[in-house]
């Protein structure tokens, strides 16, 4: 009896030992490091209007920014209304631990290159992120409701939705990918530095640790979606545009030592671009030799925004001043 009895109690405290690793896993996807915005569109000389919305279905309030191009020789007041009507839009989506003006990827001189091709832009922070008030974060799950949130609120100011694109970098990137999923939602697609699957991710950065903690997958998949509603199975980028036909560009850096580079080559594939196509750096795949994570445009300035506006032209259509 008492060999059944101390038998129990291990099976017990292994089962309570499992059950905390895998609650603090699953706790680890709902927090990012804050960073708030430091700079503003006005930085690199443009105009732009404050606006704060909700992601779709209102569970988060959210910060952004939208900038809007500009006749030549005329100004335009920070506080006059953002017209939308007859435009092509870019929606900016930042990265994980960092804010819509995030320097390191230069999104803010992104967004005056794009401007200055008649796009107008917007940028937000996501939830958990900035300025935004909503505090916990998803590592992108919920996060697509506020992409299609901020994609909500330039239609209900008369934009067109198929005239509305994304560009998202690292977790923005695979944010972008999934919300666009949906034809209805946008025009066209581009991920920079996006993961393929958010499982591998998490796989692979177990590499190297202890059996025990490897093991801890499962259950932390169990938490996540027990405790905070996140199916981590639906994180995956590479499976949702598999059922998409919206077009897609994926954009990433040879040197990439956050997001390998294998994801876009897995990215690609999911499209339907073939070996030769991703090697070669034709039409849906650009992989940038020399570029880190996010880090394409840096390496390559002028190549990164000639790729952008001949997509977007392509599938939003051209774009003039608003």
């Amino acid at each position: 009896m008492g060999f059944i009895k101390t038998t129990f109690a291990l099976i017990g405290l292994a089962a309570g030992s499992y059950a905390g690793v895998s609650s603090a896993m699953a706790a680890s996807l709902t927090k990012t490091a804050r960073v708030r915005t430091e700079e503003t569109p006005e930085s690199v000389g443009l105009d732009f209007q404050d606006v704060s919305f909700t992601s779709r279905g209102g569970d988060a309030r959210l910060s952004g920014w939208i900038i809007r191009t500009q006749p030549p020789n005329q100004t335009t007041s920070t506080n006059a209304p953002a017209t939308t009507r007859g435009s092509s839009w870019v929606i900016m989506v930042h990265g994980d631990n960092t804010s819509r003006s995030d320097a390191k990827t230069g999104t803010l001189s992104i967004a005056r290159e794009l401007s200055g091709r008649g796009f107008g832009i917007m940028m937000f922070d996501m939830r958990g992120r900035g300025d935004s008030l909503t505090t916990m974060s998803s590592s992108g799950f919920f996060e697509r409701l506020d992409l299609q949130g901020a994609s909500d609120y330039l239609v209900s100011k008369g934009a067109d939705r198929s005239r509305i694109g994304v560009l998202g970098f690292s977790l923005g990137g695979a944010v972008a990918l999934m919300a666009g999923s949906n034809p209805n939602n946008f025009g066209a697609v581009v991920a920079d530095s996006s993961f393929a699957d958010f499982s591998l991710v998490v796989r692979n950065s177990m590499i190297g640790m202890k059996r025990p903690l490897r093991l801890g997958l499962p259950g932390m998949e169990f938490m996540a979606r027990s405790i905070y509603g996140i199916d981590i199975k639906e994180i995956s980028p590479a499976r949702a545009i598999t059922r998409s036909d919206t077009p897609v560009l994926i954009i990433h850096g040879e040197n990439d030592n956050v997001v390998p580079v294998e994801h876009a080559r897995l990215l690609g594939r999911a499209i339907g671009a073939s070996f030769d196509q991703i090697e070669s750096g034709e039409e849906s795949v650009w992989i940038v030799p020399g570029a880190g994570h996010t880090g394409s445009f840096r390496t390559e300035p002028a190549a990164y925004i000639e790729r952008l506006v001949k997509f977007y032209e392509a599938h939003l259509g051209a774009p003039h001043r608003i």
